[in-house]
């Protein structure tokens, strides 16, 4: 029986059946835990959520407080985003990938990727039809499905395919069934990255079996060690069934912002655009306005944020491996994906034991799917210092990898 179940008979109302098809949200009882000890006065190093430490672009946050002086910004915003916005999206996406887009019906602005991913599923599954969800997954990419009465197919990645999935192995009855194909590189939560000819496999099997492909690129800028992420719309015919998503919540450490955009092929973005215009009125005004000012930031600038990362990265793997983790290093976006030591049985009991004894927040594998158990992902949202001190605390508690 799930806690709201429990609350339910309790509170004697009766809830839609949609609520038992996915588990509680692990990050908010997690974060619930983190709060209680913050309150209490403890000092929590918070690796939990991949929500950004650093600054937001100066250029975006003085638009910002131009365009909230402008009365016009006041109104509801248009349903199909602020021409000026969906303008400098393709043009961003012209010069990062050399991609075309018709920024009038390709593309339509989002409160985040999160929003739109749901919408999606949405826009697109019926009770019962079924979804190609690699696993471990961003947890939306099934929840989005589940929460619309449909079924996902879990697609393992592990550590011996370097977390890419085997394509090959998919049943062919599934891929009969299936009506979405969700891709993600870099990968959140194991930090992987793909090469350009496993994109392609993709788009190729996607389009033998007439399946809508869905790429979550919110990682795209945060390559390491030289690799740079392709998108998805790069590869020949990929707009007659793809679509991809970008946020500003990475590339620009804009989380808080609420700001994404989706681009590829115009009918499933109308699809999206008939659930939205049903749900919300868009995005903000203020929002957007200011957002434009960030597609002008140099994509140098990128690299420069992705080596920050990079040099968490190291930071945490170098003591890491003085603890009895020896793994390989992420080539992309901003976590570790660690292996719980033997002496556990699950990935909460590790994560718990980490934030009540090391007062290190982090997320239990097991949220992220099937195939997430046996991990916890590490997010490398703080300043190197602080990393090292959660390293620190993990040797001086005994959480050890033995």
């Amino acid at each position: 029986m799930t806690i709201k179940q429990t609350e339910l008979e309790k509170n004697k109302f009766k809830l839609a059946d949609r609520l038992g098809y996915v588990p509680s949200y692990i990050f908010a009882k997690l974060d619930a835990q983190k709060q209680a000890l913050q309150k209490s006065g403890i000092d929590v190093v918070d690796l939990s959520l991949g929500s950004p430490d650093l600054h937001s672009p100066r250029v975006v946050i003085e638009e910002c407080i131009r365009s909230v002086k402008n009365p016009a910004n006041y109104r509801y915003p248009p349903f199909w985003g602020q021409k000026e916005f969906k303008e400098a999206a393709a043009g961003w996406l012209k010069k990062r990938f050399s991609i075309e887009i018709n920024s009038a019906n390709e593309i339509l602005p989002l409160s985040g990727s999160k929003e739109g991913i749901t919408h999606l599923a949405f826009a697109m599954i019926n009770p019962g039809d079924l979804t190609i969800v690699p696993s471990p997954y961003y947890p939306v990419h099934a929840r989005g499905t589940l929460l619309a009465g449909g079924k996902i197919f879990e697609l393992p990645l592990n550590e011996k395919n370097n977390f890419i999935p085997d394509i090959d192995s998919i049943p062919q009855n599934i891929l009969d069934k299936a009506k979405l194909f969700f891709v993600s590189y870099p990968n959140n939560p194991t930090g992987a990255v793909c090469d350009f000819e496993f994109l392609e496999r993709v788009v190729n099997l996607c389009k033998k079996n007439n399946i809508v492909l869905v790429s979550d690129l919110a990682y795209s800028e945060l390559g390491f060690d030289g690799y740079t992420a392709r998108s998805i719309l790069e590869i020949k015919g990929a707009k007659d069934l793809a679509i991809e998503f970008h946020t500003f919540s990475k590339t620009y450490s804009m989380a808080g912002w609420r700001i994404a955009f989706v681009a590829g092929n115009k009918d499933i973005i109308s699809a999206l655009y008939e659930i939205k215009t049903n749900t919300d009125y868009g995005v903000c005004n203020i929002i957007q306005s200011a957002s434009i000012k960030a597609f002008s930031i140099p994509l140098s600038e990128h690299k420069k944020t992705a080596l920050i990362y990079q040099e968490r990265r190291d930071v945490m793997l170098e003591r890491l491996k003085k603890l009895g983790w020896n793994i390989p290093k992420p080539g992309g976006a901003m976590y570790i994906w660690l292996p719980i030591p033997k002496s556990y049985k699950t990935s909460l009991d590790f994560s718990y034991d980490l934030l009540h004894k090391a007062h290190v927040a982090t997320i239990p594998g097991g949220s992220f799917g099937t195939y997430g158990e046996g991990y916890v992902r590490i997010a490398l949202v703080d300043k190197k210092e602080r990393l090292a001190l959660a390293v620190n605390r993990m040797e001086k508690t005994g959480l050890h990898n033995n």
